[in-house]
This record gives structure tokens, C-alpha cells and sequence, in this order.
């Protein structure tokens, strides 16, 4: 599915990049931030989740986009086409972004701490091929980093997985089997000596794989439903369509449980630390649940009001944008914090510290956008279609 097919799934995935931006103001303020009422804590404390929502996001999203590549008459998908897709999507930017912070000036403009000078040899191809936060430890430099290995790990292994989409046994199967794998490999994990490595590795593919399996179970169940007439194409969804109160209310409540999941440790509101405690063990679970029923209500009612202004033109705009804003939110903001001392003073307060990183993160992943990733999509696409005339002419 493109998601300009519904335009909420794109402005979702700005809201997430937004959320997560929020969050690392809030985590980065210092006292500015402190002394907020309750709930709003909630909210801020809970921003990292707009990584679940990518995860989930992505494997419906791409899952679907093959499917129905397969229901307009493919054979099968065509996996090089697919990783070529990938690759323009990611590297480019992030390469993009290597480069600068390899800089010399980078040091002055985004502070020593956001600069990159490689120690090693393996450093830079850790950096450079994804490598990072794995086996052997290199960390990433950082951190929102982290993220970009555990999804391009799923862009790999999804064609092994490709084979649960013939029946929906095999799916279950597979959905039920990234359950156990995910719980085993965080139970595993949980006793990895130093806490930055322990976290690293438990939220590596394994411990992430039932969010992206999540996602493409929802694709696979949208898209047998169209074909077997049980669900239609959301393209024809009339505006009475009886799913829009549901669907506004499923939308909803699935993003309230997102944000009270955090609190289950109360006082120590769970911030991807691995320990002994056996509900971080079933993190992954817990978050694909009330993601998925969040995108269920929004592929089944298009016309509700929650998918209405998610579909709106300024978060759809934001969504476009919102890997250049993933990837350039944090050294913004670190850069800005520099620039003002050292810290956030009272006279901005939080909301002025939001404020401006968004706007400047905004002008750089537009940037981004235009003059790199946009001109790339385009010549993999035109490269795409392509190859599919070619491999279509008899």
C-alpha cells in the first residue's frame, strides 16, 4: 500500500516523529521541564514509543505494498526491486548525515558531543553498513541510531518471512513465533553485563520482530479481506461507512494505552531498561497490540474524525519530512541547548525549547527532503518500473 493511498498512516508517522522530538526536549530541558501536572508527564515521559508506532507502521506498510503488487498480478514480489526501494530510503539521508557530523566544523556548530571522528577502522564500517549496537559492541554515536539497524534487520529477513502470507495458519504461526523469539531473546538478555549494552541488545531484531510481524499481519488480514469481500478497498469507503464511530473510538483508546503502558513501573515508568522484571521482558507485545488496533481503526475508517486530522495537510506534511526530522531532531536540539549555556533558561521554559528545535528540524529535514531523498525515491522508482516492464515483456 502507498500511503498516499490514506494519507492518515502519513501524517501517524509525522505524529510519532513529532512525539519522539517531544520527548527528547522534555528529557533534555532539565528543570524547564520539570514540575508538570501528572498527565502530562505521562505524555512527554512516553515519546521513545513513536519508534513502536514506526515499527508496526513499517511492517504494515510494506507488507501490504507487496501484497498488493501480488493481487494486481505479480507472481511473486520482486525482491531486488524491494532492497533497492530500501536502500534509497535510508542510506542516502543517513549518509548524509554521517558526513556532516564527520566535519571539522561540526564540532563548533553541533558541539563535540554530536561530532564524528571515527576511532577505528571498524567504527566507520560498523557506521556505515548498520552495524552498530550489535555483536561484536560498537555503540552507536548516536542515539536515536538505534533504531535504523533493528529496521534495516527487518528489511532483510522479510523476504524469509514472506512465505507465512500464503495462509492465515502460517501467519499466526509466524506471528505467534515472533512473540515467543521476542520474550526468550529479552528474557535472555536481561542479565548482559553493563546497561547500555543490555539494553542495545534486547531491543535488536529479535526483541523487536513481533512489532514489524504485528504490522504485517494486519496487511495480511486487510488485504484477504478485500479480496474476499469480507472489508473494501478504503479507497471506496463512502462517508457514512459504519466503521467511522468505532473506528474514532478503537483510534482512540488504543492511543490512550499506548501512553499509560510506560506507567506500569510507576515510579520507575519503564524507559527500555531490561531487568528482572518480567512484564520488560513482553515489552514489544504490549505496544504492538494498541498500535495495531490504532491502524486498524484508521485503514477501516478513513472517514472518521481521528484518521481526518491525521490526514490532515500539515501532519501529512510533517510525515513526509519525518525521517529527516527522526534523524536530525536530537543533534538540534543538543546543538540549541549549547548555544544557550548549556541548558534550557526558565525564560523559554519547554514549550519555547519545542518550539524552536522543531522549526530548525523542520528547515534541515526539508532540506533533506528536497535535495536528497526525494530526488533518490524518484530514480528508484523510475528504475523500478523499469524493470517490471522488462520483466513483463514476453
Amino acid at each position: 500500500m502507498n500511503d498516499r493511498r490514506l494519507p492518515a498512516l502519513t501524517g501517524l508517522r509525522g505524529l510519532a516523529a513529532l512525539w519522539v522530538l517531544v520527548f527528547h526536549a522534555w528529557a533534555l530541558s532539565g528543570a524547564a521541564g520539570a514540575g508538570l501536572p501528572a498527565p502530562m508527564t505521562a505524555l512527554l515521559g512516553a515519546g521513545w514509543l513513536g519508534v513502536d508506532v514506526f515499527f508496526v507502521l513499517s511492517g504494515f506498510l510494506l507488507a501490504r505494498g507487496l501484497g498488493d503488487e501480488l493481487a494486481d498480478g505479480e507472481q511473486r514480489p520482486d525482491w531486488t526491486a524491494f532492497a533497492l526501494m530500501r536502500v534509497a530510503r535510508i542510506l542516502p539521508a543517513y549518509y548524509l548525515q554521517l558526513a556532516v557530523f564527520a566535519l571539522p566544523a561540526s564540532a563548533i556548530v553541533l558541539t563535540p558531543a554530536i561530532a564524528w571522528a571515527p576511532a577505528s577502522v571498524g567504527e566507520t564500517l560498523a557506521h556505515l553498513g548498520l552495524w552498530f549496537n550489535a555483536w561484536p559492541w560498537m555503540p552507536a554515536h548516536l542515539g536515536p541510531w538505534w533504531s535504523l539497524p533493528v529496521e534495516a534487520g527487518f528489511y532483510a529477513v522479510l523476504p524469509l518471512l514472506w512465505w507465512a502470507w500464503a495462509t492465515s495458519r502460517r501467519m499466526l504461526g509466524l506471528l505467534l513465533g515472533a512473540a515467543i523469539l521476542a520474550v526468550a531473546w529479552r528474557f535472555a538478555m536481561h542479565d548482559v553485563a553493563g546497561i547500555e549494552q543490555r539494553i542495545a541488545w534486547s531491543e535488536h531484531l529479535p526483541g523487536r520482530l513481533v512489532q514489524f510481524v504485528a504490522g504485517m499481519a494486519l496487511a495480511w488480514w486487510t488485504v484477504r479481506g478485500e479480496r474476499e469481500g469480507r472489508c473494501r478497498d478504503t479507497r471506496e469507503l463512502p462517508a457514512e461507512e459504519p466503521w467511522r464511530l468505532p473506528a474514532d473510538a478503537l483510534a482512540l483508546l488504543a492511543f490512550a494505552l499506548l501512553v499509560l503502558l510506560p506507567q506500569l513501573g510507576g515510579d520507575r515508568a519503564y524507559v527500555g531498561i531490561i531487568d528482572a522484571r518480567p512484564w520488560t521482558w513482553f515489552w514489544p507485545l504490549l505496544t504492538a497490540a494498541p498500535v495495531a488496533v490504532l491502524l486498524l481503526a484508521l485503514v477501516r475508517g478513513p472517514q472518521g474524525r481521528v484518521a481526518r486530522v491525521l490526514g490532515s495537510a500539515p501532519l501529512v506534511a510533517l510525515g513526509t519530512v519525518s525521517f529527516g526530522l527522526y534523524l536530525w531532531h536530537y543533534p538540534v536540539q543538543w546543538a540549541l541547548r549549547a548555544a544557550l549555556g548549556g541548558y534550557v533558561p526558565p525564560t523559554w521554559g519547554l514549550a519555547g525549547y519545542v518550539v524552536a528545535s522543531l522549526l530548525v528540524s523542520l528547515a534541515v529535514a526539508a532540506l533533506s527532503w528536497w535535495a536528497i531523498e526525494r530526488p533518490v525515491l524518484a530514480a528508484a522508482r523510475r528504475w523500478r518500473e523499469r524493470r517490471r516492464v522488462k520483466l513483463r515483456a514476453p
